[in-house]
């Protein structure tokens, strides 16, 4: 159920943006696993918990990390998965291809969002990451990929950076506004937090960085029939 607040920006003000041990623990919540490098929350909800996780452009295992500002809470992920399985994303690349000043527009995104990485890696003392170096995230500049990657960079930088940021934020109105709180219910707050793992990016979610394949997963039932074998020798 949404709560109404009398006002949001989303953006956080710089002196609140240092994550907190809560928020690291709400952002795996969300996640649904431990969360890494977190360096900024950069946009909040209402009632104070993360909506944008902004992390290192190299994780502590060395891995780059291209995708600086990390959309998490999961209304709005939701929302906008909702977009792009109605089809926006071939819209938006369509006008793209037509439209020059929107095309210009979207390049500048592409620039802001190099420049904010720069500036968070010099905070969290990555230094450069040549591996990723010109390279944004979400398809930028010249295409749109992933509408989450837009949708993060215009809750973290403000309207008026990403014009495609900006229209997905509106169209997804329905479902999520930055005056309601949408958090309860919206993530298991039982037990202990994550502690496992399972995301597909790290060193094996980037092989084309790290030059090597993806590592295979085991199913819940090949890890117990491993185990089984383990105490059969």
């Amino acid at each position: 159920m949404a709560a109404p607040v009398a006002d949001n920006t989303a953006g956080t003000p710089q002196q609140t943006r240092r994550p907190s041990a809560h928020d690291l623990e709400v952002l795996s919540r969300q996640l649904g696993r431990p969360v890494r490098d977190v360096v900024e929350i950069p946009a909040r909800c209402v009632c104070g918990n993360p909506l944008v996780a902004a992390t290192a452009p190299r994780l502590s295992t060395g891995t780059p990390f291209p995708t600086t500002f990390y959309l998490t809470h999961p209304v709005i992920t939701s929302a906008v998965s909702r977009l792009e399985a109605a089809g926006l994303m071939n819209d938006m690349n369509d006008r793209l291809a037509d439209d020059e000043s929107l095309a210009a527009a979207y390049r500048g995104a592409h620039d802001a969002y190099l420049a904010a990485r720069k500036e968070i890696g010099q905070r969290a003392g990555t230094g450069d990451v040549p591996e990723i170096d010109g390279v944004s995230a979400g398809g930028m500049p010249t295409r749109v990929k992933c509408l989450h990657v837009l949708v993060g960079q215009s809750l973290a930088a403000g309207p008026g950076v990403n014009p495609l940021g900006d229209e997905a934020l509106e169209a997804i109105k329905e479902w999520w506004t930055k005056d309601r709180c949408y958090c309860d219910g919206a993530w298991d707050t039982t037990g202990e937090a994550p502690s496992k793992d399972l995301s597909r990016h790290g060193p094996q979610g980037l092989p084309e960085l790290v030059g090597r394949p993806a590592p295979v997963r085991r199913s819940a039932a090949d890890e117990a029939s491993a185990s089984n074998l383990g105490e059969d020798q």
